[in-house]
């Protein structure tokens, strides 16, 4: 499978942000969307309950808006109270790198970094591949503040 690509991205605050550092040892979906895409808006509520289930594993939902304003992207998320990660993938960078060229995307991403699934929405592909992701990473690990991997308690 596809590596994922070591991009640079930018938070909601407009700061800069490293995928891979922000990744790094952790298995994730991440959702491709975009504010004006009606189906991501539809999806949202389940990535919220996504996240709440994974939470503890030491896994990441992450949501990245693409070709789209960080600001017009930060409004939405506050207006909808979205509990999950979000970055905003202002020139394409990502998408391009990928090849993806629609919206909603999902990937599941396992603990090297590597995409072990790609499709359109989420959808129960999805979760059986991030399900997968999970019981190949073993035991959850605890994660430090900076994102390194900490031993468990």
């Amino acid at each position: 499978m596809q590596q994922l690509a070591a991009i640079q991205l930018v938070t909601l605050a407009g700061e800069p942000a490293r995928l891979d550092e922000l990744l790094r040892g952790r298995v994730a979906v991440i959702s491709l969307w975009a504010t004006w895409c009606a189906t991501c808006r539809d999806e949202m509520p389940a990535l919220a309950r996504l996240e709440e289930r994974v939470r503890d594993r030491s896994a990441l939902v992450l949501a990245i808006a693409v070709g789209e304003p960080h600001e017009r992207v930060a409004q939405l998320v506050q207006e909808q109270r979205l509990p999950y990660a979000q970055l905003v993938d202002e020139r394409f960078r990502l998408a391009d790198a990928l090849g993806q060229e629609r919206v909603p995307a999902t990937l599941v991403i396992d603990r090297t970094g590597r995409i072990v699934f790609s499709g359109g929405a989420l959808d129960e592909s999805a979760l059986a591949a991030l399900r997968a992701a999970l019981a190949e990473a073993g035991p959850p690990r605890a994660v430090g503040l900076a994102g390194s991997a900490a031993p468990a308690r």
